[in-house]
Formats: structure tokens, sequence, C-alpha cells
């Protein structure tokens, strides 16, 4: 009876540390995924009277969410963009936005990148 019980105390012991390892084997990928990304992300000029771009470097090329919103959190502007690996650019536009700040996001499946631009 002693044996058996130290036989599945031991067994779920085992099988528990296997699972913790697996566990950590895929944080691991999506901490290393979280990792890969945007960067380097900057609006120039800023701020502007007609318009701007918007600068940053990606890891590799994914697709990309840009989206401008007002301070009351209003979205103003939305377009989804593909990345290439390397520099990219996105251009923005003033149109038919007033003057003051704007808050612009990329996003993309793993991170959000959110900094203000001001509209002359």
């Amino acid at each position: 009876m002693v044996k058996k019980l130290l036989s599945i105390i031991f067994l779920l012991t085992f099988s528990t540390a296997l699972l913790a390892q697996q566990d950590d084997a895929k944080d691991l990928e999506i901490l290393e995924g979280a990792l890969i990304g945007i960067h380097e992300v900057m609006a120039s000029p800023n701020p502007f009277s007609v318009s701007t771009r918007i600068r940053f470097e990606a890891d590799e090329a994914f697709d990309i969410d840009f989206i401008v919103k007002d301070l009351l959190g209003n979205t103003v502007f939305a377009e989804k963009r593909k990345a290439d690996k390397g520099h990219n650019s996105i251009p923005f536009f003033r149109d038919e936005l007033e003057s003051g700040i704007y808050i612009y996001s990329l996003k993309t499946k793993t991170k959000v990148i959110s900094k203000r631009i001001v509209i002359k």
C-alpha cells in the first residue's frame, strides 16, 4: 500500500514537472514573439501643419494597424498597412482635422506603441 502511494506521488510530481517545463517553453515563445516587432517610432515633423511622417523600424514583415485618436479617444483615422522588415514610413495628412493634440498608435499582433502628434 505504501509503495503504491509513493509511486502515485512520484508520478504526479514527475508529470507536474514535465507540464511546467512545457508551459515555460510556451511562455518563452510568447515572450520572444513580443520582443520582435516595432521600435524607434517617431513622427517628423512634430508639430506639423499639413503633413507628417510616422517612421519606425520593423524586425520582420507583418501587418500593422495605424490609428489616430483625439484626446477624447475618438478614432479620427484608421488604416491597415503592411510593414516591411527594416525602415518604414507612413505619411499622415491633416485633412479636415482641427489644430490640437492627437494620439497615434501602431498596433501589431503582440504590441501597441502610442505617441502624440501636434497639429498647428
